[in-house]
């Protein structure tokens, strides 16, 4: 197995590591030499076709995934306009009855103002009826 790597590395100690090396490889080597021999000889060929035929089935549900986002940005993006021209109408509406508000104000001002100058006629005239009336008990002719 490899050492601990030294500070002082000479042709001595590369040709140790190398040794080392090897036997790993070798090894290595016989470990996956046996664990291929359980298999049947047309193992290679069945994992490549294996293989190949879970690429192209991973290859098709790709395609459908992106034909389906695809649609869904479509009717993402028709439902975003439907929302963004509902919300126009809103706001116009909302513009015009603020209008109409102030239009309502306006004339409630102008009735306020209206009912004022009423009220202080009435009050004239309560006070004339009033005046003409003390005049009568005053000794005044009634005709």
């Amino acid at each position: 197995m490899a050492r601990e790597p030294d500070q002082n590395v000479t042709l001595g100690t590369l040709h140790e590591d190398l040794r080392d090396l090897k036997g790993d490889v070798r090894d290595l080597t016989a470990v996956v030499a046996s664990a291929v021999r359980a298999f049947p000889p047309e193992w290679p060929g069945e994992v490549i076709r294996v293989l190949r035929e879970t690429n192209r089935l991973s290859e098709e549900r790709f395609t459908q995934l992106d034909i389906a986002l695809r649609e869904q940005a479509l009717e993402t993006q028709t439902s975003l306009r439907a929302v963004a021209e509902s919300l126009r109408a809103v706001a116009e509406n909302l513009r015009a009855i603020a209008e109409s508000h102030r239009a309502v104000e306006e004339s409630q001002r102008l009735l306020h103002e209206e009912q004022r100058q009423l009220s202080a006629e009435i009050r004239a005239l309560v006070a004339r009826i009033d005046a003409l009336i003390r005049g009568r008990e005053d000794g005044g002719a009634s005709r």
